[in-house]
């Protein structure tokens, strides 16, 4: 058996994070693009200098870094500058994406957690999309549980693909409705079809 590199996206709130580290522990080496972003968004980078050219030093904090909060205040609410901070984070996160891919052994799983995963060219890096969802009232409420307002959550929830969106683009569905075995017992079954199933 190859390596083989699973997408995991989905809705904000949807359990992302959770379905990835229970993929950690049945083996699979797991990327988080947001903590690539945010190495790429470090000062001295290409990255850094593009945000700043692009956006100002407004979106800076007092140390000088990029303020994660401030810039997501900028882009969220305008969709061309949220298009314009995507062109220059996407090449990079994907660019790190597959250097890490040729460092794969036979047989080695590889998942890529990315809320922006369908939109960009990531999804072309991957074998196989997996998407996790929650019914949107529990959306909602994770996402005010991590302090946005309920207003904000709702903007950035309709900024995102419909959940019917996110499901025509899967080969996996893990449903993250609160119960965590039921969750387990769901990513457990999807990683034991995936390393069972043929490749190619």
């Amino acid at each position: 058996m190859s390596s083989r590199v699973v997408g995991l996206t989905g809705p904000m709130g949807a359990g992302k994070s959770l379905v990835a580290s229970m993929l950690r522990e049945l083996g699979a080496k797991v990327i988080d693009a947001d903590r690539v972003v945010h190495d790429e968004q470090s000062r001295g980078t290409v990255g850094y200098s593009a945000i700043v050219q692009t956006f100002g030093t407004g979106v800076l904090g007092e140390d000088k870094e990029v303020d994660r909060a401030k810039l997501a205040a900028e882009v969220f609410a305008d969709p061309k500058k949220l298009a314009r901070l995507e062109r220059i984070m996407h090449p990079r996160v994907i660019a790190r994406i597959l250097e890490a891919r040729k460092m794969l052994r036979d047989g080695d799983v590889m998942v890529v957690e990315a809320i922006k995963l369908l939109e960009s060219d990531l999804r072309n890096v991957c074998d196989e999309i997996w998407i996790v969802v929650a019914p949107r009232a529990l959306l909602i409420e994770r996402l005010r549980a991590r302090g946005l307002p309920r207003v904000e959550a709702e903007l950035r929830l309709a900024r995102q693909a419909s959940e019917e969106e996110f499901r025509a683009a899967a080969d996996v569905v893990i449903l993250n409705d609160g119960d965590r075995d039921a969750t387990k017992t769901r990513v457990r079954e999807a990683w034991e079809r995936l390393r069972s199933a043929p490749r190619g």
